[in-house]
């Protein structure tokens, strides 16, 4: 009874703050970030909370929480955290504050349950409110060798792209577009494991930005959205190479529109930024391949 009146409490603490944030992103230039530290708070403090019974292995910079079946892998999820903690902090220029929570789950359905989604649901890893969520690599990885298991999950696993995610949430204050932060945890990713989300480009063109904004996940597409965004950032990069994002994400943080920030940065607004991408880039055409 008690963490079902935990859950309604902080199911409509984190509703009226969205609606807040909506308003605010409509009608100020600080579209997320006043509200950021109270969802982060609410949000981390659920989740230690629904996990408080697991069993807990620290390391420098994170904590790690899981299931007895996870026991054999743990630790190799916590030093593969720790092996690309530096480097994905070096490219974004930034430190997470404190010890960082990362939840291993045992299986799809314990990981679905947590966000409303159905057991099917193929993420590997999610980032919210400050917490980083894994699926345990003995759900996915093929084989039963652990030494095989740790590099396949070096290789393919979701802990730099998650990582990422808590990186720019934490650097900007939450002020990002989603197709942003999706853009850079896969650039991050690719640089550091060398793994790129498979996708292509769609027959009926690239997806508006706007509606990248403000509906990423009821997209039809995911692989496209997904994989317009990477390459979005990787133009980013093009153009103006990591000072640029950093910069960007800075300006974000101290409460700039995306439009804004693009403008001070590469000179140029996000539309015109957009419209350069989809001309150099046409959808219809664009292959896997790079």
């Amino acid at each position: 009874m008690l963490q079902h009146w935990w859950q309604v409490i902080t199911v409509g603490c984190l509703a009226v703050l969205a609606v807040a944030g909506v308003i605010l992103a409509r009608t100020t230039a600080l579209p997320r970030t006043l509200s950021y530290n109270l969802v982060r708070q609410v949000a981390a403090g659920h989740a230690a909370w629904q996990t408080s019974n697991w069993l807990e292995i620290e390391s420098t910079h994170f904590r790690l929480r899981y299931q007895q079946e996870d026991a054999a892998i743990a630790a190799m999820v916590l030093e593969n955290a720790e092996e690309v903690y530096s480097p994905a902090g070096a490219m974004l220029d930034h430190e997470p504050h404190g010890k960082t929570l990362i939840i291993l789950y045992p299986d799809r359905e314990s990981l679905a349950y947590q966000f409303g989604w159905a057991a099917s649901e193929s993420a590997m890893g999610v980032y919210w409110g400050g917490v980083i969520r894994i699926l345990s690599p003995l759900d996915w990885a093929p084989g039963s060798n652990l030494d095989e298991i740790a590099r396949i999950f070096t290789t393919s696993g979701p802990v730099a792209h998650e990582l990422a995610h808590l990186l720019v949430d934490e650097k900007t204050r939450g002020n990002y577009p989603r197709w942003l932060t999706e853009g850079i945890a896969q650039y991050v990713e690719k640089e550091l494991t060398g793994f790129i989300m498979p996708g292509s480009g769609g027959a009926d063109g690239w997806y508006p930005l706007e509606v990248m904004d403000y509906g990423f996940d009821n997209l039809p597409d995911q692989s496209l959205a997904y994989r317009q965004s990477f390459l979005m950032v990787d133009y980013l990069m093009e153009r103006g190479g990591l000072p640029a994002l950093r910069r960007i994400l800075e300006l974000l943080g101290r409460g700039a529109t995306t439009d804004g920030a693009f403008r001070e940065v590469l000179g140029t607004g996000i539309a015109a930024f957009e419209e350069a991408f989809t001309r150099e880039f046409p959808a219809n055409k664009f292959s896997q391949g790079l």
